[in-house]
Order: C-alpha cells, then sequence, then structure tokens
C-alpha cells in the first residue's frame, strides 16, 4: 500500500529545497496537531530548512498546545470566542504573525475561514492542506463527502490560499483508494498518514516560491 500511495502523489518530488537561513513558518491549527508535529520533526532532525516560530491555535484545549510544549515550540491561543468581531479576532493573529517576522503561514487543521483582509495581508505566504483532490469536495466535511458520494478514490491538496474558500494554485496532491469497507474514521486514518506525507513538500515548495520572489 506504501508504493501504492507514493505513486498516486503529484507532483513527484524527491526532495526538499534548502533554506538558508532557515525559512522563518508559523502553523496554524484548531486541532490534535499531528500535521503541526510532522512538521516539527521534520525541523528538529534538520531534514526540512524551517524555524517554525510559533504555533497559534483558536482553542485552548486543542492537542497541538501538548505537541508545542512537548517540543519547546513557542505558541498562543487566540480564542475567536473571546473577540466580538472577526475582524478583531484576525488582527490579533496578523499581530502575532508581524511581530515574528513570518515568512509562510501554514494552516494545518485550522478550523476557520480568514477574510480577504487576512489573505492581502500575507499575499502569496498562506498555505492550506485540504483532505480531498481540489477542486472536488470543498467545505468543512470533504472526507463524509467523498463517502456519501460514492467515490472510489480521495485525497489531500496542499494549495496556496485565496480570498475564495479552498482555492489557490496547487503546489502537490495525494490520492488514495477508497476501500468497500471503508467508514469516516478508517478513511479519515488514511487521509492523516497521507497528509503527513505530502504536507513537507508543500512546504518546502511554498518556501521555494517565497524566497525566490516568484509569481504565484
Amino acid at each position: 500500500m506504501e508504493q501504492i500511495i507514493q505513486d498516486l502523489i503529484s507532483p513527484q518530488i524527491n526532495g526538499f529545497n534548502e533554506f538558508t537561513p532557515k525559512l522563518r513558518v508559523a502553523v496554524l491549527a484548531s486541532g490534535e496537531g499531528t500535521n503541526f508535529q510532522e512538521l516539527v520533526n521534520l525541523s528538529k532532525n534538520n531534514i526540512l530548512d524551517i524555524e517554525i516560530k510559533i504555533l497559534i491555535t483558536n482553542k485552548i484545549n486543542a492537542g497541538c498546545i501538548r505537541r508545542a510544549n512537548e517540543s519547546d515550540i513557542p505558541f498562543i491561543c487566540i480564542d475567536h470566542l473571546k473577540y466580538s468581531t472577526k475582524k478583531e479576532f484576525e488582527q490579533e493573529i496578523i499581530n502575532v504573525l508581524l511581530k515574528n517576522n513570518i515568512e509562510l503561514i501554514v494552516m494545518a487543521g485550522w478550523m476557520r475561514v480568514v477574510s480577504e483582509t487576512f489573505v492581502n495581508t500575507f499575499k502569496n505566504k498562506i498555505i492550506n492542506i485540504h483532505p480531498s483532490i481540489l477542486p472536488s469536495f470543498k467545505g468543512k466535511s470533504p472526507i463524509q463527502d467523498a463517502l456519501n458520494n460514492k467515490s472510489l478514490i480521495t485525497g489531500c491538496s496542499v494549495h496556496f490560499v485565496e480570498k475564495e474558500v479552498d482555492n489557490g494554485k496547487l503546489l502537490i496532491q495525494g490520492a488514495i483508494r477508497i476501500e468497500p469497507n471503508d467508514n469516516l474514521k478508517s478513511l479519515t486514518r488514511k487521509m492523516h498518514k497521507l497528509e503527513h506525507k505530502i504536507l513537507p513538500y508543500g512546504v518546502s515548495e511554498a518556501g521555494f516560491f517565497i524566497r525566490n520572489k516568484l509569481g504565484i
């Protein structure tokens, strides 16, 4: 199965880009943070040339906080429920990102739709990982949508973030088969494994665009 999954990753990338100094990254996450952990591991082992300057979460009980603590990664919880407007909530995040001089923002399980103002503030510096083969199954429940549609394959995509939800230039995609006995739990588990494979390459490719000031 591992070889099958590898063959279904496009484009096939053989290694990570090198960045000197290391690419300054912020991760935005709302959940368990397994993709965040994968980036931390690759960074700590000097496999991926990134420096994770900060983790930002909007949930005080998110599992990613524990992972940040265990890995000595600075983090901040900016709870959207404590702000009267989305504008105020996002401005607080913007302030943190600017203070840390972030080059690339990685949305890894960030369960908040960002505004056009946020996107424009960091134009072509935000990427997202979405659990479908875009442009199929955009929105909040793509894994269940694929099951409901009786799709034979599904996958995940890393893309630059634009004002339209789940849009933007694609960096890398991966595909997996949906087995007849798959359910939401089993397919989600397989999806996470595939996300862990492709997200680091998406980060590396985005960093190449940013550092070389290439048009997106």
